[in-house]
């Protein structure tokens, strides 16, 4: 996969309430939260942008753009990221899944073709829209659901072109723990 004119997306805006502490500083193996995310998605695009507010964080090869419209959750980030991306495609990666491996972000690019808008992973506990890629022509539904305070991101993927992913967590060689998502200290 040389095409490398995609966005990628980290979304590190949120609360951490259950987690007591900022999750995107959070270390694991030696490297923040947030920092792994944004050494994943770097293979796969030509430019990163952090989510989250600026005063707080400055990585490396990012750059930190806050919510246009803070409080909003993911739909809200998702749609900021959609306004200021430099290209068309984004690939989308919540910092607090840090399994998140290359075959999946492969599977992703691959998937958003043609007429399609996003792709999210769907798995047996569910879907990972935190973990998807989306095409800027989601932008007007998004902008419509937030102006409606409709903010619920299964809701506003039924809204478009979604292709579902299907992944097995522990099966046909997904490791197992690959949507495993850090919320709370006894997740570490």
């Amino acid at each position: 996969m040389n095409d490398r004119q995609w966005t990628g997306v980290v979304l590190a805006g949120g609360k951490s309430s259950r987690m007591g502490r900022d999750k995107a500083l959070i270390e694991v193996d030696g490297i923040t939260l947030l920092d792994r995310a944004i050494d994943r998605l770097r293979p796969y695009t030509r430019e990163v942008i952090v989510i989250a507010d600026p005063l707080k964080y400055a990585p490396a090869h990012a750059r930190v753009l806050p919510d246009d419209r803070p409080g909003l959750g993911p739909l809200g980030g998702i749609a900021t990221a959609l306004r200021h991306a430099r290209y068309v495609r984004l690939l989308v990666l919540a910092c607090d899944l840090p399994n998140i491996n290359d075959r999946l972000l492969i599977q992703l690019k691959n998937g958003l073709v043609g007429s399609v808008d996003a792709v999210v992973p769907r798995h047996p506990d569910g879907i990972e829209p935190l973990a998807a890629a989306y095409h800027r022509h989601t932008i007007e539904c998004f902008q419509g659901r937030i102006a409606d305070g409709n903010l619920k991101m299964t809701e506003a993927l039924t809204a478009i072109n979604t292709a579902w992913l299907a992944v097995q967590p522990g099966e046909y060689g997904w490791p197992a723990d690959l949507f495993r998502n850090l919320n709370a200290l006894s997740d570490l």
